[in-house]
């Protein structure tokens, strides 16, 4: 959950960088939970749903951070902790 004082911070404009973490790995997770219980399914096949999960975690985050796809898997590569958030097996 994210303290009303960040958000208060947020909207100003005034975000310090560990607030901005904070606030990327809370979405980031957010992100996750929400396309696993979206796309997992029963009736379709697990790798099927597994890269249509990762292509929309990586789509939300990418726009997230505002980066191009290479930028975004570049960006990925020096930020290990984001990457086990998001769990991606491709990435």
């Amino acid at each position: 959950m994210i303290l009303r004082s960040v958000v208060e911070r947020i909207s100003s404009g005034e975000m310090e960088e560990d607030e901005f973490w904070f606030v990327a790995l809370e979405f980031a997770e957010v992100v996750v939970e929400r396309a696993r219980g979206m796309f997992k399914t029963k009736e379709t096949c697990d790798e099927c749903d597994d890269y249509i999960i990762e292509y929309y975690i990586v789509e939300i985050m990418r726009f997230f951070f505002g980066f191009s796809p290479i930028l975004f898997y570049a960006f990925l590569r020096d930020h290990r902790e984001l990457k086990d958030f998001l769990k991606l097996k491709g990435a």
